[in-house]
């Protein structure tokens, strides 16, 4: 019985044994590379796809790949919405109201864009209105400084143009006694010529940049003269000059102070002045009168020169560096004299009213030309009897004043109330630039600082007998 249970039991177990034999080697031949035929498509699959994905230079790590079809339904959702959107806009555009509601929206943009144009140009034209009042404010407050803007243009072309300042006793009447004078600048280009004129009022001429030939003829004879910067030349009443910059590269600058005349020639009529100067009345009145020049009506009285032309004017003129003691009507340079002050914080120059310069006497004045290096001071001082026109020529600086508080207005008050402000004195300032003018009574101390370096020039009138008094420092100031 025994014998009979032990054989099946065998039997049972050997069917079991040979099951998992046959599982054994089918795992070792998924081990070996023999894959399933499903398994392995999608494994051929994935590895061509990252094949052909290195190929073109993009390929992602699989997770990125897994994430892709999210990527697209997300994609998908957009283009839906952005397709549906246009239709709601068209569907908008079709509805009357709507229209309507667009067109508003339209007309409140647009009415806030013309708004803020309006503001801005309003802005624009209080912030020009507020420089010109801070301008004039300035004026008010400093009746002394004539800015350059203050130059009335009496003509101008390409080649240069003449500038002359307004009134000096339009300002204040501290400058009553300056009502016969005026301040001309000239300024052309190279190789240009500023047409005869004929000078009816006595000036002094001040080269302030550049080289230049003045002729004047006068009834008896004919006078060149080459001119360089500092030069400072006399030209009487009564004749005709003309001027001509022969430098290659360099602007010609030039300013004079005149001392007008009486005018009597203008009140003659036409039929005497032809008579009398032997010319048509076309030219008299363009070389005497000024109304045409006023007016901006002349198109030639600055005309450019042939290099040949200037070569035969150089040779007619004579130099200014001649050390013979000047005649009556020849050029002084201001620059070539010995200065009257002088440092290593600048120099001043000066020439004055004295026997060796005879042709200063009859208009009372002197010229004086400065320099004063950067940071430097000139020191506080007046002049006794001289008013100062002083002119900057380059660079620039601080210039304060002391005066009387009613001198920026009208003398209007009474008398007593006159006296009473007189005795209040009161700083004016003023910031220098090129171009700038400032006149300086006589007895009026000032003082002027160098921001850069700096170059004055200065016409003083009723110059014979002046003293320049220092408030303090020593010589050398």
């Amino acid at each position: 019985m025994a014998t009979t249970n032990k054989s099946r039991f065998a039997l049972v177990l050997l069917p079991g044994i040979i099951f998992l034999a046959s599982v054994c080697v089918t795992c070792a031949n998924y081990d070996e590379g023999s894959e399933p035929r499903v398994p392995g498509k999608r494994e051929r699959g994935r590895q061509e796809g990252e094949k052909e994905e290195k190929r073109h230079g993009e390929w992602s790590p699989s997770h990125e790949k897994e994430a892709q079809p999210g990527r697209e339904r997300w994609e998908r959702k957009e283009d839906e919405e952005q397709v549906e959107e246009e239709w709601r806009g068209s569907q908008r555009h079709e509805d009357p109201d709507e229209r309507e509601r667009e067109r508003n929206r339209e007309e409140r943009t647009k009415r806030k864009e013309e708004e803020k144009r309006g503001e801005r140009d309003t802005r624009h034209q209080h912030e020009g209105e507020e420089e010109e009042s801070s301008s004039k404010s300035q004026e008010r407050r400093n009746p002394f400084l004539f800015k350059s803007n203050k130059f009335l243009t009496l003509f101008q072309n390409k080649n240069g143009y003449i500038r002359r300042l307004q009134r000096f006793d339009t300002r204040s009447d501290l400058f009553e006694n300056l009502q016969n004078y005026r301040l001309v600048e000239y300024r052309a280009k190279p190789h240009t010529i500023f047409l005869p004129q004929h000078i009816d009022a006595d000036l002094i001429l001040v080269v302030f940049s550049g080289k230049a030939i003045l002729t004047v003829l006068s009834p008896n004879d004919r006078n060149s003269y080459n001119l360089e910067r500092g030069d400072t030349i006399k030209i009487p009443a009564g004749t005709t000059s003309y001027l001509v910059n022969q430098d290659d590269e360099q602007d010609l600058e030039a300013f004079d102070l005149s001392r007008n005349k009486n005018q009597y020639l203008r009140a003659f009529s036409k039929n005497i002045l032809e008579a009398s100067l032997n010319t048509k009345y076309e030219t008299i009145e363009k070389v005497l009168l000024e109304e045409r020049r006023q007016q901006g009506k002349e198109t030639n009285a600055i005309v450019k020169l042939s290099r040949e032309q200037i070569a035969e004017l150089r040779k007619l003129a004579k130099s200014s560096s001649k050390r013979s003691l000047p005649s009556k009507f020849e050029p002084i340079n201001l620059r070539s004299q010995n200065p009257k002050y002088s440092n290593k914080f600048g120099r001043l120059f000066e020439i004055t009213p004295e026997k060796k310069y005879p042709q200063l006497q009859d208009l009372d004045i002197f010229v004086s030309f400065s320099e004063i290096s950067e940071g430097a001071l000139l020191l506080p001082h007046y002049n006794s009897r001289a008013i100062v026109v002083l002119v900057v020529n380059e660079g620039q600086g601080n210039l304060e004043l002391v005066g009387f508080k009613n001198e920026q207005q009208e003398q209007s008050l009474k008398e007593d109330e006159q006296q009473e402000r007189n005795k209040q004195v009161q700083r004016y300032e003023a910031r220098l630039s090129p171009g700038d003018v400032v006149v300086i009574p006589s007895g009026h101390p000032f003082s002027v600082s160098a921001l850069s370096n700096l170059t004055l020039f200065g016409f003083g009138i009723n110059a014979e007998n002046n003293e320049r008094n220092f408030l303090t420092g020593s010589d050398d100031n």
